[in-house]
């Protein structure tokens, strides 16, 4: 048993910085753990049993409950911390669009890293392929069609799928930027969720700058050993 919740993250992981800037705007005090990827502190046996995706973010509660997923932590999280229901509504109008939003950055927008960390990261590829600008257009694409319809992902109250969305977008936009004058909302939007989240610097920047660093540091020394 713990006395607080115990969040297991890396920086450099979108999903893991969802769940700590959840975590900050509900006031809700976790001890961090960070997970080591580089010294494979993620396969470890103690942390393969607490989930054996080996991925982060994993959220044990106070009882000792293991939650994994970030999208499952941050409406988890919420429900039971929260103050109020606004980042995951009680009203079931609401709450579907929002998990909607949720399955979309999980299914369309997330997917994108994942090519790119497979093409570039470990697949050897020197540029960012075709493939994954077309999927990342598409992502863009959709999320300016949400956002079309209020000053949030889902109408016009900030809710964990704004947040969930955020920490992958401004990733993504480090790689591929998002065109301003193609997609305003977009735009607009990533303004005020600079404005709204807390330590965005130190934590939400910081975090997907460690993983483009990565990234375009492999990409530089792939393309180094092909010369």
């Amino acid at each position: 048993m713990s006395q607080k919740p115990i969040l297991y993250y890396a920086l450099f992981s979108p999903p893991a910085r969802a769940c700590i800037l959840t975590a900050k705007l509900i006031g809700l005090d976790v001890e961090l753990r960070a997970v080591d990827f580089s010294k494979k502190e993620h396969l470890s046996e103690e942390f393969i049993k607490l989930n054996p995706e080996h991925q982060v973010p994993v959220f044990v509660d106070t009882d000792g409950e293991v939650y994994v997923d970030s999208h499952a932590i941050v409406c988890f999280m919420v429900a039971k911390y929260g103050k109020n229901d606004q980042l995951y509504a009680k009203d079931l109008k609401r709450r579907a669009h929002i998990d909607h939003r949720l399955y979309y950055e999980n299914g369309v927008l997330f997917p994108v890293i994942k090519d790119i960390v497979a093409r570039n990261l470990y697949g050897g590829e020197l540029e960012y392929n075709i493939c994954s600008v077309t999927m990342c257009q598409n992502a863009y694409a959709t999320l300016e069609h949400f956002l079309e319809q209020g000053s949030f992902v889902v109408g016009n109250e900030l809710s964990v799928a704004d947040i969930s969305i955020n920490t992958t977008l401004i990733t993504l936009d480090l790689m591929m930027p998002v065109d301003r004058e193609r997609y305003p909302k977009i735009a607009n939007w990533l303004q005020r969720m600079q404005q709204l989240l807390p330590d965005y610097e130190e934590i939400n920047l910081k975090g997907a700058q460690a993983l483009q660093q990565r990234i375009e540091n492999r990409m530089a020394e792939n393309s180094s050993v092909n010369k």
